[in-house]
C-alpha cells in the first residue's frame, strides 16, 4: 500500500515537473519571438527612412533638375523672340529706307529738277547714312543679342559695299558718254537715271552690260531711265 503511494506520488511530481517546463519553454519561446519582432521591426523601420532619405533626395534632384531646364528652356524661348523681333527689325529698317529712296528718285516732279543729280545722290547718301546710324544704336545696346549684332555689322558692310559699288558704276557709266548718271542698288534689283536726251537701245544696251558685270544683277532686274 506504502509502495503504490510512494509511485502515484512521484507521477504527481513529474506530471507537475513536465507542465513547468512546458510554460518555461512557452514563455521563453514567446520573449524570444517578440524580442525578435522588435528587433526586426526597428530594423525594418531604420531601413525604411533610409530608403524614404534616399528617394526625397533623388526627387528633390529630379525636380531641380526640371525647374532648371523649363526655366533654361524659358530663357531660350525668351532670348529666341527677341531675337527674331530684332532680326525683323533690321529687315524692317532696311526695306523702309531702300523704298523711301527708290520713290524720291523715282518721282516726276523730282526728276525735272535741274539739280536733280546732286541732289539725289546726296539725300540717297544721308539716307543710308541714317540706316547705318540706326544699325549702329543696335550694335551697341547691351540688351543685343550676338546673333543679332552679327547680323545689323553684317548690314553696315554690305551697305558700305553696295554705296561704294553705286559710285564706280556712276562714274563708269560717265566714261560712256554721258554727261551724269545715278545708281540705286538692292540685294536683288538697279534703277539708273542718266542725264541724256535720247535714251536709244544702244545705250541701254552699254549701261546694261556695266551694271551686269559689276553686280551680277539679271537684266529683267535693271531698270534704266533718263532724267525728264
Amino acid at each position: 500500500m506504502k509502495i503504490k503511494k510512494l509511485f502515484h506520488r512521484k507521477e504527481v511530481l513529474m506530471t507537475a515537473l513536465v507542465f513547468l517546463l512546458v510554460v518555461v519553454g512557452y514563455l521563453n519561446y514567446h520573449l524570444t519571438q517578440r524580442s525578435l519582432l522588435n528587433s526586426s521591426t526597428n530594423e525594418y523601420k531604420n531601413y525604411e527612412e533610409e530608403e524614404l532619405k534616399k528617394a526625397n533626395k533623388s526627387l528633390n534632384g529630379k525636380v531641380e533638375e526640371t525647374v532648371s531646364e523649363n526655366v533654361n528652356k524659358s530663357k531660350l524661348q525668351d532670348m529666341e523672340v527677341v531675337d527674331s523681333k530684332q532680326n525683323k527689325d533690321i529687315s524692317s529698317i532696311k526695306k523702309d529706307v531702300n523704298e523711301n529712296i527708290e520713290t524720291t528718285i523715282s518721282k516726276e516732279e523730282s526728276m525735272k529738277n535741274q539739280n536733280y543729280f546732286v541732289e539725289h545722290r546726296l539725300s540717297r547718301d544721308k539716307l543710308r547714312a541714317e540706316l547705318i546710324d540706326r544699325l549702329n544704336v543696335i550694335v551697341g545696346d547691351d540688351k543685343t543679342t550676338s546673333e543679332v549684332r552679327a547680323n545689323a555689322q553684317k548690314e553696315i558692310v554690305s551697305i558700305g559695299k553696295i554705296a561704294e559699288t553705286e559710285l564706280y558704276i556712276e562714274g563708269l557709266i560717265k566714261g560712256k558718254g554721258f554727261e551724269d548718271a545715278l545708281v540705286f542698288l538692292k540685294e536683288d534689283s538697279a534703277r539708273i537715271v542718266v542725264d541724256v536726251k535720247e535714251l536709244t537701245e544702244q545705250d541701254v544696251a552699254k549701261i546694261l552690260e556695266i551694271v551686269k558685270t559689276e553686280t551680277k544683277l539679271e537684266p529683267n532686274n535693271i531698270k534704266i531711265m533718263k532724267k525728264i
